[in-house]
């Protein structure tokens, strides 16, 4: 490193690789990524269901997600399966604010079963969306690493890094720095305290097999989504458990009843997809807000500080324009108009309000 003091991203998952993409290709070399697990991406990043989902309920994550989507489409980092998705619902409203005629078909309940192979539920409609897909996360973590690497940046593994009273300390000793980015995920939170909060997801793979490639499928009214996976079909049932204290060292606790939970879902409005003979499942790692918005840009009690955190789940879609607001004070880059409106909408100023309705 020269003797600058360094751009510090603390956190090497998907937000932080992507900030660190973001800022080399802007030509900010001196950056310094600081991950205290061995290797990057252990995480949330890793026990990512791989979704490129350019839906979401919040309308301003929404309109980052297109962009993400978007921006996987025209993208030569990595390969991207552009199977689209089926939208599902019809008791809520939110299938109906979601959908855009730029970008998605409705669907008959004839088509729908030829796209995936399951009978709509009565009284429900869905839509194709042909923006979303499947992209392997690690795949997108490794390649954002390597250019940033290739350009000038810096990765340290097995570094334990801490703020006190707006010092950086790593590994025991202060570390100056020109800017700091918290990326660090569920662990961002005892970085710097914000009304965020980490949750445990199940996902299961069941041994079911597909004819076919099709694309993947969220029932928006039971919460419930499942798509193609190499062994046979990855399905998840939305859980959402608090994890007041997650351990850098391991993944969340499995529950055993989270699989008579899915069961539950399955046989209510998608008993085509029975009997489930799970072969595999896990539980990761997601972090919310009080509006499930993301955590993005400068934050207000520190003029170096700045975050990308909280991506709620969206890390696959969403990781590249989260980074390019996080830290786009950093490249001196132009912000479109509608950028420009998200940047309110992720602040951290926000929280100002929501910090008091938040019930973990």
């Amino acid at each position: 490193m020269s003797a600058q003091p360094p751009i510090v991203i603390i956190g090497a998952g998907l937000a932080g690789a992507a900030c660190a993409y973001e800022l080399t290709q802007a030509g900010r070399t001196n950056v310094l990524i600081v991950e205290r697990c061995n290797e990057p991406g252990g995480h949330g990043t890793a026990q990512n269901a791989a979704l490129v989902r350019s839906h979401a309920s919040n309308p301003y994550t929404a309109a980052l997600a297109r962009q993400g989507a978007r921006w996987w489409a025209d993208q030569n980092l990595v390969n991207f399966n552009a199977c689209g998705s089926v939208l599902v619902g019809g008791q809520s409203g939110e299938l109906m604010a979601g959908y855009r005629a730029s970008d998605h078909r409705w669907l008959t309940a004839c088509q729908t079963y030829n796209l995936i192979g399951q009978p709509l539920p009565r009284g429900q409609k869905a839509f194709f969306n042909s923006l979303d897909g499947i992209a392997e996360p690690k795949n997108l973590l490794h390649a954002l690493i390597q250019k940033s690497i290739q350009t000038g940046a810096r990765l340290e593994v097995n570094t334990d890094a801490q703020i006190r009273d707006n010092q950086l300390v790593i590994n025991g000793r202060n570390q100056p720095y020109e800017a700091l980015v918290i990326a660090a995920g569920a662990w961002s939170k005892s970085l710097l305290n914000l009304p965020v909060q980490a949750f445990a997801r199940h996902l299961f793979v069941t041994t079911r097999t597909e004819a076919k490639s099709r694309p993947w499928v969220w029932d928006l009214d039971e919460e419930l989504y499942w798509r193609k996976h190499s062994d046979g079909l990855l399905m998840s049932a939305c859980d959402e458990r608090v994890i007041h204290q997650p351990d850098p060292s391991s993944w969340p606790p499995l529950y055993t009843d989270e699989i008579n939970h899915l069961k539950a879902k399955i046989e209510r409005s998608w008993p085509g997809l029975l009997p489930l003979q799970v072969s595999q499942q896990w539980s990761g790692l997601r972090v919310l807000t009080p509006d499930d918005g993301f955590v993005l840009g400068r934050d207000p009690r520190s003029e170096n500080i700045y975050w990308c955190s909280a991506l709620g789940g969206h890390g696959v879609t969403c990781s590249i324009p989260a980074a390019q607001i996080a830290v786009h004070e950093l490249t001196e880059r132009s912000m479109s108009s509608e950028q420009t409106h998200l940047i309110a909408a992720h602040s951290v100023k926000r929280f100002a309000t929501l910090a008091e309705t938040w019930h973990s």
